[in-house]
């Protein structure tokens, strides 16, 4: 056989052996077993893989096969792998549909990322977040056991971690437009103590979205979507040092600003809503925690369940319950989530009593009116023959806890009002009313606290089997016990104290300074009827209102609606112009979140130094709009033009807002809706709507428009769609439009109704 030429020369220097190989399969006639041919060199990719098959040991089977049976067996081979793979393929993208399936058709839910899309009956996506934020990448959901399943709902659960149940809730009522209108439960359970449970949302994951609800702010912060909090208990608390509070109130000297101290004020909802129509509900028990943009989450509202002692109560395991409900529109979801049992149970002379709250004044007395003078009686009556002198001679005289020596004395104080009870009937017989304040805290000081140990109503200190009460601060008083007023026997107690006060001194109404979570001892036991610290505060609620005969016009603290007659009080308000521009939306936020009947606070606010004129009198014209009108600083403080400006807004509220405030709070009653809305209750589609915070409605019949700002005398002003009427000039306009620079005098406020014919 000719030998072939290598396709390149080998170079000199190198000289390879020819490599031997064992078991190979050569030709005939090669006893030497080497190749009959000289190895070559590759030259390509194709020929360094042939060389390489050759030099191979290759099975005499396969040696003996034709090429075209080999490629075939490739084929077939290839086929099998590329079938196996596909099925393989399938499997897990089947396994991963199955935890990113739709539940109940509205939700999708990814069990691995575990990002939920919530969406309405119009398929409009309406909610995302993420739920279980805090898992493991590593974290993988499972089908729950049978055993752990419940009836109706659909079970997923994380090895040593968590539980996740979703279940859609029955309609809550049959309405016309509830058909639009899905619920859905979620309810996490912790399989440990150490674990938390916490789902975020978006808050701005569309264009337009807006969210609503929880609890006041201390700036202006309409929407919610602006507002930075960091992750804590949702528990009440006071946005400003109680003591500087009240000391500022002491004297006309300017004050420091008081110290921040907690994020949602006084009065709490655990209700969130967003302008495309989905809301957020937690349940009275989980132990709640909510942060809105915090840094490591945000553009997230942010709710958890952790129990960590005081203000939460600290069981073995803790759950994060809520609901979901999905609706078109905003306005549609609130008319349909509103509490509609406010009127279940209300009497006549209840009603008469709300609507009486709208028709005259509180008078609060500040506690340096009646340190004025050598006695404090002479004072009071100084000070409402003042309020008579401006032809205001009706309404309620509010006297804060002073009118006792020691708080939770439940007498008056002898040494200042000897004699007290003349003194009211003087200042009923000039038309007011007498309404005193009472709290659930109680002086070591007072001979009260005394009887009180040995009677067993204190909350006790933890730890001390009941031997020693759980002590606090409270105000100006350093050393307080707390009432328990979850046991049967401390509301006893208290009511049969509550009655001889009232019966002595002829007390026609009191109101309730029900303190915070942030004042109530941080180391007690805690009573095994309760979950929160707020829950205190409800249980003294029901302690006084229980009293047969006894008016309750507010509290100034709430967790949730109290009976009616009483209204609600908001958290005190700077005497600022920053002060003044929180007060809208802190209306309209607890009015959303189902505290219709509200006490908007005093007029030119509650602490630091006295108003000056031009914030009072913007103040004044705000406040005559609104269900409750509140004076602490009197008109007359000031000049003849402020008090004829006071006597004028009377007027026109008397004459002109009082049927629409009724017609409001009839409407309130049976439809659980706000007795001052936001402008989204006209028209939930317009953007303007959404986002406005220095406008309101009262019902949905008149639009009000004050000035808010220092030395203003015009303002922008939106009207949504619809024909108004303009109050000042008697104009007719349509809506859905801006009145840019509107001009409004000193004495003057904007506001403006609605034709009822042109929307509905």
């Amino acid at each position: 056989m000719p030998s072939r030429k290598p396709l390149s020369s080998r170079r000199k220097s190198a000289t390879v052996p020819p490599l031997k190989i064992q078991n190979s399969n050569f030709g005939p006639g090669d006893p030497e077993g080497f190749p009959n041919t000289p190895p070559q060199t590759p030259s390509s990719i194709s020929g360094l893989i042939k060389g390489k098959w050759n030099s191979m040991s290759i099975p005499e089977v396969f040696r003996k096969k034709k090429p075209r049976e080999y490629k075939l067996q490739v084929f077939v081979a290839f086929l099998f792998l590329t079938i196996m793979l596909l099925v393989g393929s399938i499997y897990v993208i089947h396994k991963e549909k199955e935890l990113q399936k739709a539940y109940f058709e509205q939700i999708r839910f990814s069990g691995k990322e575990r990002k939920i899309r919530v969406v309405n009956k119009k398929t409009t996506e309406v909610l995302t977040g993420i739920l279980g934020i805090n898992f493991n990448k590593k974290d993988k959901p499972w089908p729950c056991l049978t055993e752990n399943m419940k009836a109706n709902s659909t079970c997923l659960e994380w090895m040593n971690r968590a539980r996740l149940y979703f279940r859609k809730l029955p309609p809550l009522r049959e309405t016309r437009d509830s058909a639009n209108i899905m619920c859905y439960e979620v309810y996490w359970e912790s399989l440990t103590p150490e674990f938390e449970l916490k789902d975020c949302f978006y808050l701005t994951h569309g264009k337009g979205y807006h969210w609503y609800g929880g609890g006041e702010m201390s700036s202006n912060q309409w929407p919610l979507n602006r507002t930075k909090i960091p992750y804590s208990p949702f528990v009440t608390g006071n946005k400003v040092n109680l003591t500087l509070m009240d000391n500022s109130n002491s004297s006309s000297e300017t004050t420091s600003s008081p110290t921040h101290l907690f994020e949602w004020g006084r009065v709490l909802s655990r209700y969130f809503i967003s302008s495309p129509g989905a809301s957020v509900k937690v349940t009275p028990g989980t132990p709640l925690h909510v942060s809105l943009n915090e840094d490591k989450y945000p553009n997230m509202l942010c709710i958890g369940a952790r129990h960590g002692g005081y203000p939460l109560f600290n069981p073995t395991t803790s759950s994060l319950n809520y609901s979901i409900c999905t609706a078109d529109n905003i306005r549609d979801l609130e008319n349909y989530l509103a509490d509609k049992d406010i009127w279940d149970g209300l009497k006549h002379e209840e009603a008469e009593l709300t609507y009486g709250m709208t028709r005259a004044p509180i008078w609060r007395i500040l506690p340096h009116v009646l340190n004025q003078g050598n006695s404090s009686e002479m004072s009071l009556l100084h000070h409402t023959n003042k309020i008579s002198e401006l032809l205001f001679s009706e309404g309620y005289i509010l006297i804060d806890e002073t009118w006792q020596k020691n708080i939770g004395d439940l007498t008056m104080d002898s040494e200042r009002f000897a004699t007290m009870s003349e003194t009211f009937n003087i200042t009923r017989r000039r038309g007011f009313k007498v309404a005193l304040t009472l709290s659930p805290f109680f002086s070591t000081e007072s001979p009260n606290y005394v009887e009180g140990l040995k009677g067993g109503v204190w909350l006790w200190e933890k730890g001390r089997e009941k031997e020693v009460p759980a002590m606090t601060k409270y105000k100006q008083w350093h050393s307080v016990a707390l009432l328990d007023s979850s046991r049967p026997q401390s509301q006893t107690w208290f009511q049969d104290k509550l009655r001889k006060v009232v019966s002595q001194h002829g007390v026609d109404a009191v109101y309730l300074e029900v303190g915070t979570a942030q004042d109530f001892p941080h180391y007690y036991d805690f009573p095994p009827t309760l979950t929160s610290a707020d829950n205190l505060g409800e249980y003294f609620i029901r302690t006084v209102t229980g009293v047969p005969g006894l008016n309750t016009i507010g509290v100034s603290s709430a967790v949730k609606l109290p009976k009616l007659p009483t209204f609600v009080a908001m958290s005190p308000t700077e005497s600022s112009w920053q002060g003044l521009q929180t007060v809208i939306p802190n209306v309209l936020l607890l009015g959303t979140s189902g505290y219709p009947f509200i006490i908007p606070g005093s007029i030119g606010g509650d602490y630091g130094a006295p108003p000056e004129r031009n914030l009072y009198i913007r103040w004044l014209e705000l406040a005559h709009f609104l269900p409750v009108v509140q004076y602490s600083y009197l008109p007359s403080d000031y000049d003849t033009k402020v008090v004829d400006i006071a006597t004028s807004l009377s007027v026109t509220r008397k004459s002109k807002l009082l049927p629409y405030l009724k017609k409001a709070i009839d409407d309130s009653l049976t439809s659980g809706l706000p007795i001052i809305r936001p402008l989204w209750m006209l028209d939930p589609t317009d953007i303007n709507c959404l986002r406005i915070s220095d406008e309101f409605l009262i019902g949905n019949d008149i639009l009000v428009a004050p000035i808010l700002r220092f030395n203003a005398t015009d303002r922008d002003i939106y009207l949504p769609k619809g024909k108004w009427r303009d109050e000042l000039d008697g104009s007719n306009t349509k809506g859905e439009k801006w009145l840019h620079h509107y001009r409004v005098r000193e004495n003057q406020i904007a506001f403006f109704t609605r034709d009822p014919q042109s929307f509905n």
